[in-house]
């Protein structure tokens, strides 16, 4: 079953990189695992509760970073051709509670990095989740009670700085 979700996991985040390969997976840190697929997508996955979290980019270059979640079992928005922006409300450790609003799709969320959607909340995002051993997220839907997702992030930093070196761009400061 754990290869069940981890397989959809996946499928999930390569519906997103359009007619690329299958991904390689190999260990990262912690429960991370990079992935690396023909046509230079990179990233990095950890699973946890309720879903999984990646930070990834579907091809190198400045600004092509971005992170996202990907529920597991759960409709976070309905099929759209212009995805809302909602609340995303998220706990790093056991530090203040933080909101940022990530465009929602119907079984995943983005906080993009791309220079034409503004970047800063990937950039808030990935600072703190460098620090971080956990993060709590929840997942106001606008539909039902919010997804609520938990993950141990122990070795994000190392994580993130390896998508980040492989996709070429610019980690926020």
């Amino acid at each position: 079953m754990k290869y069940l979700v981890a397989a959809l996991s996946l499928a999930a985040v390569s519906a997103v990189a359009v007619a690329q390969a299958q991904p390689t997976m190999t260990p990262g840190p912690g429960k991370w695992q990079y992935f690396d697929a023909a046509g230079g997508m990179s990233g990095a996955r950890v699973a946890g509760t309720g879903g999984t979290l990646v930070v990834k980019c579907d091809k190198p270059g400045k600004r092509e970073v971005y992170s996202m979640i990907v529920a597991d079992g759960a409709k976070l928005a309905l099929p759209s051709q212009r995805p809302p922006s909602r609340p995303i409300r998220y706990q790093f450790d056991d530090k203040t509670i933080k909101t940022g609003s990530w465009r929602l799709y119907e079984t995943y969320a983005t906080a993009l990095g791309k220079t034409q959607d503004g970047g800063a909340e990937l950039d808030h995002f990935i600072i703190e989740l460098r620090k971080a051993a956990k993060v709590n997220m929840r997942v106001d839907t606008g539909m039902s009670a919010d997804v609520v997702m938990d993950y141990d992030v122990t070795g994000a930093r190392e994580a993130v700085n390896h998508v980040y070196q492989v996709c070429k761009d610019e980690q926020p400061a």
